[in-house]
This record gives structure tokens, sequence and C-alpha cells, in this order.
């Protein structure tokens, strides 16, 4: 068949920068794949079993449906479900993959024709006016799962395929305080301008799915990676507030996650308790 025809272009950009600046522009290029795929330059693609990964994301096509924004794990982050020691302890080793309403943005596969429209959305959001203008990233993840699930019509937008990726998380992106704080800044204009989106992935960016003591939790309840938001009007079963210090580690430089919950008026949270409620079904979850 003979080699395909690679062009290869890359720019140079000293000092912080957002990606989705530069992937914006080739929004219709994108159009013209069935698949793109998005990542960090610390994320170990060489050594990543593609065959396996592709095998599994068909697999939950051909039951359920294409899923258009697809991620794996990692061994660092603070959102414990995409940790790879989630999956390898606590029984969960024979997953092969979930249905989430977050995937990080380190690495994902997209669908070609999802990530032109979701993209030009947030183009015309003026999102990524806002991003190149901080020189923040955050929030594209928070984003995309929502806007996946309106796209195919489908109550799950993004599929977590359970295996691990090497992220290097060579510390090459200075993490102060006014990273932070521009980063924060960008979350709360995408809970503006798109609440819509981020209203799905709200329980895994407040403090549940970034607090290690819910890991290998007896009563299931961590056991919710898609919530549809319907169920959620009637059962509040997690706590969606910002988690403590709001999220940032003591150490700037190590990595803050991206985007987290829109802030929760003090007031309004006073003698609030989230209750318990029966978890739902595990369709899109292949054992």
């Amino acid at each position: 068949l003979g080699w395909p025809q690679v062009s290869l272009r890359f720019r140079y950009s000293p000092g912080r920068f957002s990606k989705w600046v530069y992937y914006t522009e080739d929004l219709d290029v994108f159009s013209r794949f069935d698949s793109i795929v998005v990542f960090d330059a610390d994320m170990g693609l060489a050594q990543f079993d593609w065959n396996e990964f592709l095998g599994r994301r068909e697999l939950h096509a051909s039951r359920w449906g294409a899923a258009p924004v697809t991620g794996v794990l990692r061994n660092e982050t603070p959102f414990q479900p995409l940790r790879t020691e989630w999956w390898t302890e606590c029984g969960r080793g024979g997953a092969r993959f979930v249905e989430a309403d977050f995937v990080e943005q380190w690495f994902a596969m997209l669908s070609g024709p999802f990530a032109s429209w979701f993209l030009r959305r947030v183009v015309d959001a003026g999102m990524v006016f806002e991003q190149r203008a901080l020189g923040v990233d955050w929030g594209v993840d928070g984003a995309w799962c929502g806007a996946a699930a309106e796209w195919a019509g489908k109550e799950a937008g993004c599929l977590l395929v359970t295996m691990d990726m090497y992220h290097g998380d060579t510390k090459s992106l200075k993490q102060d305080v006014v990273f932070h704080q521009n980063g924060e800044h960008l979350n709360n204009l995408w809970w503006i301008r798109l609440p819509q989106w981020m209203k799905v992935s709200e329980l895994w960016l407040g403090s549940f799915f970034q607090d290690v003591s819910n890991r290998c939790s007896p009563l299931g309840v961590e056991e919710r990676y898609h919530v549809p938001v319907r169920l959620r009007q009637e059962v509040p079963i997690l706590p969606t507030g910002p988690p403590a210090g709001n999220g940032h580690p003591s150490d700037p430089s190590e990595d803050s996650g991206g985007a987290y919950a829109a802030k929760e008026d003090p007031e309004k949270a006073k003698g609030q308790r989230h209750g318990g409620g029966k978890g739902g079904g595990g369709k899109g979850c292949d054992i």
C-alpha cells in the first residue's frame, strides 16, 4: 500500500500558551478525518498499546454506539478514577472501559467531525481568545463530555478506556500563583458562557473524585462515573463543590488537575448535606 503521506508542521512558542489556540486553526481539517488525537508532549505515545486501545474503543462502539471522546488512565492525576491504581486495586481489574462524564485533555481521541463542531462552538463563545490572553488551557476537558453527549444524542459523550499511558510530567510549565489565578478566572468564564456542558462534568470537577479516601469505598458510590444530569436533580447524591483549598496542591509546581467546579455560595451551602442514593446501571461498562 505504500507509506502514508505525512505532513509535519511545528511551531515554537516561548512562555505559556494554550495548545487549543493552535488546534483551532485546523477546524476544517479535523472534519475530514474519522478521528484525531490530542495530547501533551510528555505523553508516552510510543510505548502505548494502540491495538488494544482501538479494539476496546471499537467494542464499545459496536454495543452502544461510538463515543465522540475517548480517554485513558495515567500515572499521576488528582482525579482518582483516572489513576491506574484505581483500576488495579479494589477488584476493578476486569473492567475494560466505562462511560464517563469526564476524561482529561492530556490525551484523548476525538471524532473528527465532533472536534470540528465542538471547537468551533468554543471559539464562538470566546474561550480560545481568553485562553490566548491568559496563557492557560483549562476548561476544555470540563466541557467536552457534555458537548459530546449533545452532539451524538447520547446520555454519555465520553468513554474511559482503562489502560495506562505513561505521562512523563516533565514539569516544564511553571505553575505559580498567577498561573492558578488565570486558570480560576478562565474556569469561571467556562461556567458563565457554556454552563450546560460544564454541568455534565460537575461531579468529577468537585471534591468527590479527588478525595483519596473514596478510592475503595465499600458502598459502591464511587462507581458513578456517569450520572445523567436529570437524575442528579432528583437525588443530589454527591458533593459538587470545589475541593478544599480549591483543589490546588501546596506545591505550585505540581499538577493542578485542570478545571474545577463552579464555586458555591457559602451562605446557601450552610446546613445542606448530600444524601446517599442507589447508583445507576452498568450500561457502557465492560467487564
